[in-house]
């Protein structure tokens, strides 16, 4: 809808050369990947998919993430590292997955 702000928004204006969407998308990412490591170093998974309405920035979205993420990961060389992707089903994760257990 026009006039509704989304995470899109900040995303858009950023790739429009907006220095406070910049800003805004610069904060975004830190504590994203400040969760994402957290969640890395407690659970030490072998993949990390990232769904929901920010995956749809791709490539971009991971090359932005991935260099935070490693900064914030302990272990080093010394722990084999997770492959982050992105969801290949998107939004339509959550119906997909209830399609398939049946809810």
């Amino acid at each position: 809808k026009k006039g509704r702000v989304t995470g899109r928004t900040s995303f858009d204006g950023m790739r429009a050369g907006d220095e406070a969407a910049k800003e805004v998308v610069d904060t975004y990412l830190h504590y994203l990947a400040c969760g994402i490591a957290n969640l890395l170093n407690i659970f030490q998974p072998e993949i990390l998919s990232i769904g929901g309405g920010v995956s749809g920035e791709g490539q971009a979205l991971l090359d932005a993430l991935l260099p935070l993420i490693r900064k914030e990961c302990y272990g080093g060389s010394t722990v084999k590292q997770t492959e982050i992707r992105i969801a290949t089903l998107g939004n339509d994760a959550g119906i997909v997955g209830a399609a398939v257990l049946g809810l």
